[in-house]
């Protein structure tokens, strides 16, 4: 009996104990200290361009701020100088052209991509209305050759526009050098006048400008869309924009680079949710100031299924492919090279 009850006894302590226990960790937990606050990072990108979408989304949909960043979109005229300011350090990353990681790779500065913002070529190749194009109905490569002896315009001379144009053209079997004209004409508003004024027949660029110019002015008519697959196979699976850093701040921030990783995961999974569209129209308007929301509305139908995270060895080998045409590399640069694995998405 005695027995009995000094187990009992003992079992009750115990209990009790158990409960302080419980309460105690409840109490510390209420008074745990809030969470660290965010962490500041500044990402280079270019001027209004749909290339960038994915970042505009991550700012105003509040996706940096989810993962525990305040994250700043500092705005430059060109990639040159976007890719600049994160080999300086002055940003700590960059939605930059993956062609730029690979090519300042060759030059010893070491930037790698960690996670894709655009996994397809955006460009359109486009001509004036009244350029007669009888091959149309036989698609690429039949229509690029009825360019043949059309003054062509590229942003400028050595710009990826222009080495992209160049590699559609001979793969069509025409000699750029030769059989037309290639024009620098600049960004946005400058490329769109030279389309109207006449003072080009085709042009080659990103959304918002051959949208400007084929639904908004209604000047021209797309030949070849290599956002939607048509044209060179190579553009199908093409590393086109991705998050990238010095590797000197990826070894010393592993932890900021999962973030960055995971908020830009995380905003591709809510522009693929037809659902989100709404809210997609409204960034866009933010950051695409007085278009009409129609032709927004097109162009965003049209650029979605670009944005993709993952970074495939066949995509990055697509871009090592058009860098070798352009003879801005020697050689092609090692996966491995180009994309931190440490980081990047294997799946989506």
């Amino acid at each position: 009996m005695i027995k009995r009850l000094l187990l009992a006894a003992l079992f009750l302590a115990a209990l009790c104990l158990a409960f302080v226990l419980l309460e105690s960790g409840a109490a510390r937990a209420q008074s745990a200290p809030p969470p660290a606050k965010l962490i500041p990072v500044k990402i280079a990108v270019l001027n209004a361009g749909f290339v960038y979408f994915t970042p505009y989304v991550a700012v105003d949909q509040g996706f940096f701020k989810k993962h525990g960043l305040d994250a700043e979109l500092v705005s430059f005229r060109s990639g040159g100088d976007a890719t600049t300011a994160v080999i300086s350090g002055s940003t700590e990353f960059g939605a930059l052209a993956t062609e730029h990681v690979v090519q300042v790779r060759t030059k010893g500065l070491r930037l790698k991509a960690i996670v894709a913002n655009l996994l397809n070529s955006p460009y359109a190749l486009i001509v004036r209305n009244e350029v007669p194009l009888p091959s149309a109905a036989q698609g690429f490569p039949a229509v690029v050759r009825d360019l043949k002896g059309l003054k062509c315009g590229v942003t400028g001379l050595g710009a990826s526009t222009d080495f992209t144009l160049r590699f559609a053209l001979q793969q069509a079997g025409l000699d750029p050098a030769k059989d037309v004209s290639i024009v620098a004409v600049g960004g946005v508003a400058t490329a769109l006048a030279a389309l109207e004024k006449g003072e080009i027949q085709a042009f080659i660029g990103f959304q918002p400008i051959q949208g400007q110019a084929v639904h908004g002015l209604k000047i021209a008519k797309v030949v070849v869309d290599f956002s939607k697959g048509e044209g060179p196979a190579l553009f199908r699976n093409y590393a086109f924009n991705s998050m990238v850093a010095s590797e000197a701040y990826l070894d010393a921030h592993p932890d900021v680079a999962r973030l960055m990783v995971e908020a830009i995961v995380d905003t591709e999974h809510f522009i693929q949710d037809p659902a989100n569209r709404g809210a997609l129209m409204a960034t866009a308007a933010k950051y695409f100031k007085g278009f009409d929301p129609a032709l927004l509305r097109q162009i965003l139908d049209e650029t979605v299924p670009g944005y993709k995270p993952v970074l495939t060895r066949e995509a990055v080998a697509n871009v090592n492919q058009l860098l070798l045409f352009a003879k801005l590399i020697e050689k092609p640069i090692p996966f491995e090279s180009v994309v931190d694995t440490r980081f990047a998405p294997t799946k989506f």
